[in-house]
């Protein structure tokens, strides 16, 4: 072999390794360059996701706070129900109770009654004159 052709395979071994290393060095940066834009829509989808988080807390507090505020009228509304309720039941005793009074005051016999006597006769009935 001749000094030229030596001089051509040694160029040319340089060449194929000059290409295989710019080669590489292309891929390694279109994947450095493909890996950094995934790694840079990840940080905008997690800014994204927790911007959201912070807004679903913030919702959630309020309805907890709307939960405690009914619960809290809820227990009153109970409270004035229960009050009512036995209202409601003293007046139906107490309407009972006139409505016994009305038939024993219907069941007695008619006397001619001065006003003394008719308001004597009330008062013991419960109804005093005035």
């Amino acid at each position: 072999m001749t000094l030229q052709t030596k001089i051509y395979i040694g160029l040319a071994v340089a060449a194929i390794f000059t290409a295989v290393i710019l080669g590489g060095a292309a891929w390694s940066n279109h994947k450095i360059t493909r890996l950094e834009k995934t790694v840079e829509e990840a940080k905008a989808t997690a800014i994204s996701s927790h911007q959201s988080a912070i807004r679903k807390e913030i919702e959630a507090a309020e309805y907890k706070q709307k939960i405690e505020y009914l619960e809290r009228r809820l227990t009153e509304i109970q409270i004035t129900k229960r009050k009512q309720d036995e209202k409601l039941e003293k007046l139906n005793v107490d309407s009972r109770s006139a409505r016994r009074n009305v038939e024993r005051a219907k069941r007695t016999r008619t006397i001619n009654a001065d006003a003394g006597e008719l308001c004597r006769k009330l008062a013991e009935l419960g109804h005093a004159c005035k």
